[in-house]
């Protein structure tokens, strides 16, 4: 069953910005009772740049975004927007529970990639050991000039870490990277906590096999 996004752009009228950030704060309040919905998120307009704004609003399946899609509820809110708001256009995207990074050279994470701060730490976590660990066994093996040592270290350790960690690690990590409903802020912090200790493990434990 493959999830689903709602992208909705719309221009928010001049000086009304925190108008529709309160209106923005009451739809996601009503999501939260919405079987099927996963998250929410916002992307302002930005001087210089995009002169609109960008909600995507992520439910678990395709049923579950329709169900919203025509309900008198959102109708509702979607009349109260509109008196601050004009030009809005919605569209669809069927998105995967593993899309984050797209496990490529393409990294620009799509509506259904974890929030940007969860995809650092699980990043980091897998990228550490992974180059700490690739550098002392090139160190070992082959003496050579130091740019190519660490063009060598990057592409065994980007090259393990995008096709074998993060994959393992969206799937075990999977309750909190990609949450099927919205996760408490206690576990949230919590899960990042105990990944954050893990690296902080990680590194004592390097500085005393590597300290020479």
């Amino acid at each position: 069953m493959s999830a689903v996004a709602l992208v909705t752009t719309r221009y928010v009228d001049d000086g009304q910005d925190e108008q529709y950030l309160n209106w923005a704060a009451k739809m996601e309040s009503a999501l939260q009772s919405v079987p099927g919905f996963v998250a929410a998120e916002q992307i302002p307009a930005s001087d210089g740049g995009q002169q609109f704004w960008t909600q995507v609003i992520r439910f678990s399946d395709k049923e579950s975004s329709l169900n919203w899609s025509n309900s008198p509820q959102l109708a509702q809110l979607l009349a109260e927007v509109d008196e601050f708001s004009h030009d809005s256009e919605v569209s669809a995207v069927r998105t995967g529970t593993s899309d984050w990074l797209n496990f490529g050279f393409n990294t620009q994470p799509g509506p259904g990639a974890p929030i940007k701060w969860k995809q650092l730490i699980a990043g980091i976590m897998a990228l550490y050991p992974t180059v700490i660990i690739a550098h002392e066994i090139l160190s070992a093996l082959i003496s050579v000039p130091f740019a190519i040592s660490t063009l060598l270290t990057n592409a065994i350790s980007m090259s393990l870490v995008m096709l074998l960690w993060l994959p393992g690690l969206s799937k075990v990590l999977g309750f909190w990277l990609l949450p099927q409903q919205p996760l408490p802020p206690v576990k949230n912090v919590g899960v990042a906590a105990l990944l954050l200790a893990i690296i902080g493990a990680m590194a004592m434990i390097f500085l005393r096999l590597f300290s020479g």
